[in-house]
């Protein structure tokens, strides 16, 4: 899915948009992670039982479920990229803060719902704790190895995207009853639990160097970044949620 999401991004959605003159930047990063919130939010309600499922794409419900899930949000976040940024033309208010508002408006009442039903506020606290440790960590260690690392906000909000999901995974499956769906993934829990965070944030790391080294247009490159931090957080959110609300007890 996420290789999917790269082709459709990267040959269907940029051109359009940088055509329409959308900058990608650090603050159009942090506005694009309300309408993640909202994607992954919003995916909740079917683990809750309170909206259906479908395989076919002519039912809603198949829009409830992966990928189905990721095909309504990007559609929606595509017109509000571009519906925003023309109303910052017309209106001279900033795009990130259009942008921003649209994607809280859209989320907030199916955070509150899902913040009405948690069961395991604990454990749904720890991995926010978890991977605010490791970010913080993994900054400082990267800065004494290569600054350029994390001198830009997009490269910071990437590795925490990985950190998030990856340390959700491991609270999901190592401390409550989840398990893994990818394979690959579930054979390094298998042996290596902890390792798995780790190896999602050096993965991060590798591919924001190796888009900083190749990339020379810079909203080019700034997109790619964003549609990394994306596949952290939508998954990561979800199951932070997921945990939250109880579903992995």
């Amino acid at each position: 899915y996420g290789a999917i999401m790269l082709f459709v991004a990267f040959f269907a959605f940029y051109p359009v948009l940088n055509k329409k003159g959308v900058k990608f930047d650090g603050k159009i990063g942090l506005a694009l992670l309300s309408f993640v919130l909202f994607g992954s939010s919003f995916r909740i309600l079917e683990d809750l039982k309170l909206l259906p499922r479908s395989c076919n794409p002519l039912d809603f419900s198949f829009y409830t479920i992966t990928p189905g899930v990721y095909i309504l949000v990007g559609i929606i976040t595509f017109v509000a990229v571009l519906t925003t940024n023309w109303l910052s033309k017309k209106t001279g208010v900033a795009h990130f803060k259009l942008l921003g508002v649209t994607g809280l408006i859209l989320s907030a009442p199916f955070v509150l719902h899902n913040f009405s039903k948690f069961s395991q506020p604990i454990y749904f606290s720890l991995i926010l704790v978890l991977t605010a440790i490791l970010v913080i960590v993994s900054y400082f260690v990267a800065k004494q190895l290569r600054k350029d690392l994390v001198s830009d906000h997009l490269n910071i909000l990437a590795v925490c995207g990985q950190a998030l999901d990856g340390t959700a995974t491991f609270v999901a499956t190592q401390m409550l009853s989840c398990g893994e769906q990818h394979p690959v993934s579930n054979a390094i829990l298998g042996i290596f639990p902890l390792g798995f965070v780790f190896i999602k944030i050096a993965i991060a790391f590798m591919i924001i160097y190796y888009i900083d080294k190749e990339i020379k247009d810079p909203n080019m490159k700034n997109f790619l970044k964003i549609i990394i931090i994306i596949l952290g957080f939508a998954p990561g959110l979800r199951d932070a949620f997921t945990v939250g609300v109880g579903t992995c007890n």
